[in-house]
């Protein structure tokens, strides 16, 4: 899968519910993966693509 899968925007996405997360655990030096509080835990997100998906923080 990878990025060139990702979506332009993932934040303007219409979830049919929202999800939290309830653990993560690292996957090596490179992602995380949540299990999610229906119970699956499919998915790796890495760093890259997460620092992708947060607000840009002002310098200083």
């Amino acid at each position: 899968m990878g990025l060139q899968h990702a979506p332009d925007d993932i934040l303007k996405l219409t979830p049919r519910r929202s999800y939290a997360v309830t653990a993560l655990v690292a996957v090596g030096n490179y992602a995380l993966q949540p299990t999610w509080d229906d119970g699956h835990s499919t998915g790796i997100y890495t760093w890259e693509y997460l620092r992708i998906l947060s607000p840009q923080q002002p310098d200083g």
